[in-house]
């Protein structure tokens, strides 16, 4: 786009209850902020979501459908809930109205209900997670025809529904996610010896369990590693649950019959407090269970070129490409060799987290993806005439 030329106005839709906001708000947010702040010489952006207060803002301007506090209460009725959602874009659109593209984050089921609602401009749909690999083919190709662009955070997404509506396939472009390389790059003067370090969900999809049975294997050649644990059940608030108390009991066992060194921080502000975890480990470890559409956390491990441990599912693979071990998590001995056989050879960790450090820097920055997003809004701005909606 030229210096003279008029700016795309684009109104980004948050899914689900997301504040935005670094510390409460996700990997959404996180994303809809660092890409959408690069690029607003380009864009005219508005972010509408969850209510979020001021103080806790990204800051990009932001706005809240009126009806809110309505579509709370209704969301805690069972045979209102389906209306929630309803509601809430129909106290929105004659906002929407008023912008050239409507960007909706991780909700396809928002793509009909504006056409019906009668927003006509273009409509990008944006996927961090698999909702639609349950979606028969005529509903993949009837959505195909109420859209402008699909976008997915890796070829595994693509994957879940491609093959079953080539209309949605042919609209569907890949976009990884990125790291703030701002904030996330080396500190080899701070790096701990024999340090593993897990961030996330603390929750049983992401295999917090079956690192601390690695971890007790680990031990046995490496009666000195420490395992640093970080992460919550949810965004900026933790809760003993039952899987917790789990994890923590068997922590307390490894460490009163071996020694064993265990760390858990809870949640850690992912802009002022998680990059110096990275940066202190030796080796970062991701165990998710299931298929990860992405793993945001193994990109910004790399690009403080720390050697990472990652489990073989989802779009993890394409993230860690041959600059990582990429392990089986559920094959606890597969694991916890991985691990050991790192901490007792420097150079190829090192050499390891050279190739994710370069990795990281030419696919997995925030200014590649900014680029590449622009580039699909053009695209999609110069399509004429925009998606009409099917009777």
């Amino acid at each position: 786009m030229s210096a003279n030329a008029p700016r795309h106005s684009v109104a980004v839709l948050l899914s689900g209850r997301e504040q935005f906001s670094p510390y409460f708000g996700g990997a959404v947010a996180r994303w809809t902020y660092e890409v959408y702040s690069l690029l607003r010489e380009q864009l005219e952006i508005t972010v509408f979501g969850f209510p979020t207060p001021r103080k806790d803002l990204y800051l990009l301007p932001h706005e809240s459908s009126r009806l809110w506090q309505v579509c709370a209460v209704l969301s805690k009725i069972p045979r209102a809930r389906r209306y929630e959602e309803t509601l809430w874009l129909r106290a929105l659109i004659g906002r929407l109205a008023n912008f050239r593209i409507v960007h909706i984050q991780n909700r396809p089921q928002w793509v009909a209900t504006l056409r019906t609602l009668g927003y006509r401009g273009a409509i990008v749909l944006h996927l961090h997670n698999d909702h639609l690999g349950h979606w028969a083919s005529p509903q993949l190709d009837e959505l195909a025809g109420k859209l402008d662009a699909v976008a997915v955070c890796s070829d595994y997404l693509r994957r879940t529904f491609a093959s079953r509506s080539l209309a949605l396939d042919a609209k569907t472009r890949v976009v990884f996610n990125a790291a703030n390389l701002k904030i996330f790059f080396p500190r080899e003067e701070i790096r701990q010896p024999k340090t593993i370090f897990f961030v996330g969900r603390f929750d049983a999809e992401k295999g917090v369990l079956q690192l601390l049975k690695a971890y007790e294997l680990v031990l046995r050649t490496h009666p000195d590693a420490k395992l640093v644990i970080a992460g919550a059940t949810n965004f900026g608030t933790h809760r003993e649950t039952a899987y917790v108390q789990q994890v923590k009991e068997l922590a307390r066992r490894l460490i009163q019959s071996q020694g064993a060194h265990i760390l858990f921080t809870e949640y850690l502000d992912h802009d002022k407090e998680l990059p110096v975890w990275f940066q202190k480990a030796t080796i970062f470890v991701c165990p998710s269970l299931f298929q990860e559409p992405f793993g945001l956390v193994n990109a910004e491990a790399m690009a403080c070129a720390t050697a990472v441990v990652a489990s073989r599912r989802g779009g993890i693979p394409e993230v860690i490409g041959d600059a990582g071990r990429l392990v089986d998590p559920e094959n606890v001995e597969e694991f916890a060799a991985a691990i050991s056989e790192l901490l007792a050879n420097p150079p190829e960790r090192k050499r390891l987290a050279l190739a994710g450090y370069e990795r990281c820097r030419q696919l997995f920055d925030w200014h590649v993806t900014a680029e590449n997003w622009m580039a699909l809004i053009d695209r999609v701005v110069e399509r004429e005439p925009p998606a009409i909606p099917r009777d």
